[in-house]
């Protein structure tokens, strides 16, 4: 059987991204980058040279608000993953950032991303101070909007080509949630 075309079958396992999990998280997003470059503000051709090291420092903590949440199937191959990246400054502490969502093609439309964004705000909810979440979708991806849009995210305006693919811009939508307090 042909692993990258048949579907996932049995239960997911989402849990934070450690530093043995770089190599199968840059070859996830090296993957995202190059099969839906509109999606992503980096770019294929930037990231695919870099050292899967270099993305171990991201993976934080849970208990900081930096952190990244993997789906790993049965055999523990990374399936999808997303980031969520607290704001530094003071002021803005109580923010954090969706970043870096990604399913591999082959494990798509299965309920993976819907797995991974409602662990990803079950997760930051529990780090004092966060009170909201925001991120940015490619607007003309109605699948990904309403992935969101089921997980609480409301839109609250849109940035025409934020992201220019081959001299095509592509707008981003902003959205927002609200964590418990």
């Amino acid at each position: 059987m042909n692993t990258s075309t048949h579907a996932v079958t049995g239960a997911v396992q989402i849990r934070p991204l450690v530093a043995t999990d770089a190599v199968a998280y840059k070859a996830l997003r090296d993957e995202a980058l190059r099969t839906a470059p509109d999606a992503f503000t980096s770019d294929y051709e930037s990231s695919v040279g870099r050292d899967a090291s270099e993305y171990v420092e991201r993976f934080g903590t849970l208990a900081s608000g930096q952190f990244f949440l993997g789906a790993f199937d049965a055999a523990g191959t990374l399936l999808g993953c997303v980031g969520c990246e607290r704001e530094q400054r003071i002021q803005q502490r109580h923010c954090a950032v969706v970043v870096g969502m990604m399913v591999s093609p082959r494990a798509q439309r299965q309920g993976i991303g819907q797995q991974l964004v409602a662990a990803c705000v079950q997760a930051a909810s529990h780090v004092p101070g966060l009170t909201q979440l925001v991120l940015t979708v490619t607007a003309t991806n109605p699948h990904v909007v309403r992935l969101y849009e089921q997980a609480g995210f409301r839109a609250w305006g849109l940035l025409p080509h934020a992201v220019v693919v081959n001299g095509v811009g592509f707008d981003k939508l902003h959205m927002v949630r609200r964590l418990p307090d």
